[in-house]
Order: C-alpha cells, then sequence, then structure tokens
C-alpha cells in the first residue's frame, strides 16, 4: 500500500512487477527474496537493463522495480569511471518522472544518514536529485 507524501504517494516493488521482469529479462526469482531488485542487479547487463527500461512497453510497477536493479547495478560497477557512465543515464530518467521514483530517490539519498561510510555511492548524486525536485 502507498504511503502518502506531501509530493505523493511513496511506492514500492511489486511482486508482480518483479515476475514480470524476472519472465522478461531471464533473473531468478522467488518470493522468499526481500530485496530482489538488488539480489538480481549486475553491473554487467547495465546496458540490457537500461535499453528495457528506455524502449520496454512496461507499466509504473515495473519501472519501479527496474530503477532499483539499475541503481544496484550501477553502485556494484567497478571502475568509478563505468559508475559516472551509468549515472549519466540514470539522472535524466529519474528527473523525467520524479512522482515514480520519488520513494527511489529518497532511499538512495540516505537523507538522514551522517555517516559517510554508511552512505551508497549515489547518495550524493541522489541527494542532488532531491534538492533539485525539493526547490
Amino acid at each position: 500500500m502507498a504511503k502518502e507524501h506531501s509530493n505523493g504517494p511513496l511506492r514500492a516493488p511489486t511482486c508482480a512487477a518483479r515476475m514480470k521482469l524476472a519472465a522478461q529479462l531471464a533473473l531468478r526469482f522467488s518470493v522468499e527474496m526481500q530485496d530482489w531488485e538488488w539480489e538480481v542487479a549486475d553491473g554487467g547487463r547495465f546496458g540490457e537493463f537500461l535499453d528495457l527500461y528506455c524502449t520496454g512497453n512496461l507499466n509504473d510497477d515495473e519501472r519501479i522495480s527496474l530503477m532499483e536493479i539499475l541503481i544496484q547495478s550501477g553502485e556494484d560497477m567497478e571502475p568509478p569511471s563505468e559508475f559516472d557512465a551509468a549515472w549519466s543515464a540514470l539522472e535524466p530518467l529519474l528527473l523525467s518522472r520524479p512522482e515514480l521514483h520519488r520513494s527511489t530517490i529518497m532511499y538512495w539519498a540516505s537523507l538522514h544518514e551522517t555517516e559517510p561510510a554508511a552512505l551508497f555511492r549515489v547518495s550524493a548524486n541522489m541527494r542532488k536529485v532531491w534538492r533539485a525536485l525539493s526547490a
């Protein structure tokens, strides 16, 4: 169930979206996989995931899950220059659908975290997106 937020509902991945993406992308799936998007992320498949996000016939729930996969795939990339290229593809997608990805942006921005060691690689970038959307 979506929780209301001052800028729209907060949304979470759905089982139906996960199952459809798993089938489309030949990803393992089990309802017991609590953090499915992060478990199936794969930096080596970032381009394939991005292509599906941009050109696939996806509903909003599928886009939410796929964005989480994309972000985690970017988090896992080495060297850092690969992450930078991934971020340059993700940022415009997040900015183009802020109402859809608000929950994702808030999570990865780690807005209430002050310890640098507890932040994600993408947190600084997500905080910039959050500020741009909150302005």
